[in-house]
């Protein structure tokens, strides 16, 4: 009997861990893109708003995306200045971008979650409000 005793005293041991890392919904696994966006320009490949597709009002658009969270974007006629940070929270990891609120720029004056990013491509998406239509922004390197 005490033979037993002793085997579930070090089975329960065993299996009470401390795994805080496991509980902690994000483990900054897109922290990357904060060396990954400075190092090229970029340009918009996707940008869907629900049912609408934007990505043609970005034609000929580039991102430059500075280690000071700055941001210009240019076309051969304009020049338009912003921000953008990584924010990680408990929940997601997003992007922050500031933008002019003039037409296209508003479209993606948001706070995007991050859902992949690689070299040559970070692809975002955000639940707009009120509807429940995702919009869907992807940056490829230029």
């Amino acid at each position: 009997m005490k033979k037993v005793l002793i085997v579930l005293t070090i089975v329960a041991f065993a299996s009470c861990s401390s795994n805080d890392a496991a509980g902690d919904a994000n483990s900054n696994k897109f922290e990357k893109i904060q060396t990954i966006l400075p190092q090229s320009e970029w340009k918009v490949a996707v940008l869907i708003d629900g049912q609408s597709d934007h990505t043609a009002d970005f034609e000929g658009f580039v991102f430059t995306f500075n280690e000071d969270g700055t941001v210009v974007i240019k076309t051969e006629l304009i020049t338009e200045d912003g921000t953008w940070a990584y924010n990680n929270s408990s929940s997601s990891e997003e992007i922050l971008m500031e933008i002019s609120e003039t037409s296209p720029f508003d479209e993606i004056n948001h706070n995007w979650d991050i859902v992949s990013v690689s070299n040559s491509k970070i692809e975002l998406s955000e639940l707009t409000s009120g509807n429940g239509d995702v919009k869907l922004f992807t940056l490829a390197k230029l």
